[in-house]
């Protein structure tokens, strides 16, 4: 009977405990850019090591593929009930992180009994040599050597597969970035299936190694070429998902900038038809003021001949004229002016009730053009949410506060609005190509002069409204 017998036991549960404290590690070093209750994360690791361990010390023979894949399933539930957004998100994460796994262990096992066979066939050739067998009768029958061989074989184990699957963990967080953008079922179908490929691939590996060993009662790692084979096959694998994932990025990337560039060219139209409004109500001052003079000379020789009934009805001409050619709003800027009078326009065509009480800051310094571009997306966003409901009504204010000036849009709401948990912006339902990066615009220009945006429901002036405010530093 071996006497170091318990000792075996030992080390193999440190061993495997470490293994499993370090893959909860890296499971949550994974998952973290993604959860926005980041302080419960330790529930998501404490998870899975409680399960990979109960299941470890359970009495009955579990398959080690199935055990991970409870464990990992136990993880993306506390995973999911702490934060609820982006499911499909996580569960590619969780898939990931398990085929990850299986790869980079096979690598890390193929190395090792590489290094093994290689030192086992140096400890044997000192047998027959004729200065060295001495050593190897020494040692060959002790026990404590063999001790001291799994111990050194385990502390390879371990040192290849921290640095190994902490790299690939990285290597995978920097490719699918750390944004929450939400997986569509297409999107996550493209990610899966090289993730499912691996499994199934390690799956199938691992079930003809057992058969092979049954069949011919040697070990598959005797054959020669098999440990650098497999290790250059699971590489494949975890490089396909690496680059998978990374084009993916790159294309979501890409599409998110050309939805900011169509952005960018909707709101330069939306800027030359304001200039286009505000020269041509310029254009009908200056030809209004040109003819003031004969206006006034008519005026004079019609009082100078009594005919006052025919005066008035000149004047009342003119008055008209003065009307037309004025801004249909006066908010104490012509640039704003023009916005505001092109979206009242187009609300009265869809039957919109607007209430402006917009005026432009006399002092501040703020940009009319950066004013612009706040007031055309808030309205835009409020004619489109106003046009689904039956009571249609757009409430538009200002007002200063202290070194704040805040810019308020309101419209009558009956919806449920979903808030993403970290932008704080609403979450958009349309899946039209740069829809959306209108309220990103709206605090881009916020953040220029130190403020921020809110958008919420609440009561408001009497009726149930969402609500936007711009919180803008004036000077």
């Amino acid at each position: 009977m071996n006497p170091f017998e318990p000792y075996y036991v030992i080390i193999n549960e440190l061993d495997h405990l470490a293994f499993t404290i370090f893959n909860a590690y890296c499971f949550v070093l994974l998952v973290k850019p993604f959860m926005a209750a980041r302080e419960r994360l330790w529930r998501v690791g404490a998870a899975y090591v409680a399960v990979l361990c109960g299941l470890w010390w359970m009495p009955w023979y579990i398959s080690p593929m199935l055990a991970y894949g409870i464990g990992t399933l136990a993880a993306l539930g506390v995973m999911c009930l702490s934060d609820r957004e982006d499911f499909v998100g996580k569960v590619f994460l969780a898939v990931a992180f398990y085929c990850i796994r299986w790869q980079i262990r096979g690598i890390v096992t193929g190395i090792t009994n590489a290094a093994y066979g290689l030192w086992e066939s140096i400890f044997i050739n000192l047998r027959d040599h004729p200065s060295l067998a001495y050593v190897y009768e020494r040692t060959a029958a002790r026990y404590d050597f063999w001790l001291y061989t799994y111990v050194a074989d385990c502390i390879l184990d371990f040192g290849l597969s921290v640095p190994l699957l902490y790299g690939a963990i990285r290597l995978m967080r920097r490719a699918y970035g750390s944004g929450r953008d939400n997986l569509s079922g297409k999107e996550f179908l493209l990610l899966f299936t090289p993730c499912a490929l691996g499994v199934f691939a390690y799956g199938v590996e691992e079930f003809y190694k057992s058969a092979y060993e049954k069949a011919s009662t040697k070990s598959i790692y005797d054959l020669p070429g098999r440990s650098l084979l497999m290790i250059l096959y699971y590489l494949a694998c975890y490089l396909t998902i690496l680059v998978v994932v990374y084009v993916f990025q790159r294309w979501k990337q890409e599409q998110r900038e050309d939805g900011q560039r169509r952005v960018f060219s909707a709101q330069m139209k939306d800027v030359q038809r304001h200039v286009e409004e505000v020269e041509r109500l310029y254009s009908d001052l200056r030809r209004f003021r040109h003819d003031m003079g004969n206006h006034l000379m008519t005026l004079e020789e019609l009082y100078g001949r009594g005919e006052y009934e025919e005066a008035g009805r000149y004047a009342e001409n003119m008055r008209t004229k003065v009307q037309e050619i004025s801004p249909e709003i006066c908010s104490g800027n012509p640039v704003t002016d023009a916005v505001l009078s092109i979206r009242r326009r187009e609300m009265e065509e869809k039957g919109i009730s607007f209430c402006c009480e917009f005026r432009y800051p006399p002092k501040g310094g703020l940009d009319a053009f950066d004013l612009s571009i706040i007031l055309n997306n808030a309205l835009a966003n409020a004619v489109e949410a106003s046009v689904r409901e039956q009571r249609r009504e757009i409430i538009l204010c200002s007002r200063p506060v202290k070194n704040m000036y805040i810019v308020e849009a309101a419209n009558v709401f009956t919806g449920s609005l979903h808030v993403d948990a970290q932008s704080g912006l609403p979450l958009t339902t349309k899946t039209e190509e740069g829809h959306g990066f209108g309220l990103s615009g709206i605090r881009h220009v916020a953040r220029k002069y130190y403020g921020d945006v809110e958008i919420g429901v609440e009561d408001y002036r009497g009726a149930r409204c969402c609500v936007m405010r711009v919180m803008l530093q004036i000077r």
